[in-house]
């Protein structure tokens, strides 16, 4: 099986690109080798920037394996809770580029970057589970009200709203928008930037301002 992500680090700066060629579902097997790759960014202290393929960040977890239910899925959603506090727990500067669509849990993986980017144009962001079927999980609730402001509370995890890439962007998504030729030399600034910034004063203010949200979150999985 062909890997399903790209790892790149220079100067400094690791960059991890998703591309399974398809809409980049968060199998058990993505998010393994996503978690390995953030992993090995995490031991050298780089500045990570995670991106997608052109006109897809991420479709979110395998719909095939939420609707089949049974191990496989409760396999693939236990890394997705472990993706979450990678992220949360990463040591340095964490950039989001969404390179197009950003569904579900990807959409979730945006609210828990340092700053996100988005292309242009009338990709969707949505955090869809509503929509089919599913009931929000708790962990996911504390992850939108940590991150998203309260007035756009229901329309994002109660109604199920899709947003285009501006609408995303007011609702807090996004940071800021770039048209999608230059959005990963921006992002690729941008991490650049942030990683010229005291480490040691960045990574110990991350663990403070992420502590709480953390905290919940571990305390979910008992």
């Amino acid at each position: 099986m062909s890997a399903p992500l790209q790892f790149s680090l220079q100067g400094g700066v690791a960059e991890i690109l998703l591309d399974d060629g398809k809409v980049n579902a968060l199998s058990e097997n993505m998010l393994e080798q996503l978690l390995a790759a953030i992993a090995k960014a995490a031991e050298t202290d780089a500045a990570l920037l995670i991106s997608g393929r052109p006109g897809i960040f991420s479709g979110g977890y395998d719909r095939k394996l939420i609707d089949a239910g049974g191990p496989a899925c409760d396999a693939m959603r236990a890394a997705g809770d472990r993706l979450t506090l990678a992220l949360l727990d990463y040591p340095a500067p964490l950039v989001i580029a969404a390179t197009g669509h950003a569904m579900a849990k990807a959409a979730f993986m945006l609210l828990l970057a340092d700053y996100r980017l988005g292309a242009e144009g009338d990709y969707r962001v949505s955090l869809n589970e509503v929509a089919i079927g599913m009931t929000m999980p708790d962990g996911a609730v504390l992850q939108a009200r940590a991150r998203l402001s309260p007035q756009w509370l229901n329309r994002c995890v109660l109604q199920a709203e899709v947003f285009a890439s501006a609408g995303a962007l007011e609702a807090g998504f996004f940071d800021e928008l770039q048209p999608a030729e230059q959005l990963l030399e921006r992002a690729r600034a941008k991490t650049r930037q942030l990683a010229g910034l005291d480490r040691r004063a960045y990574r110990e203010t991350r663990a403070l301002l992420n502590a709480p949200l953390r905290e919940a979150f571990t305390a979910l999985q008992g």
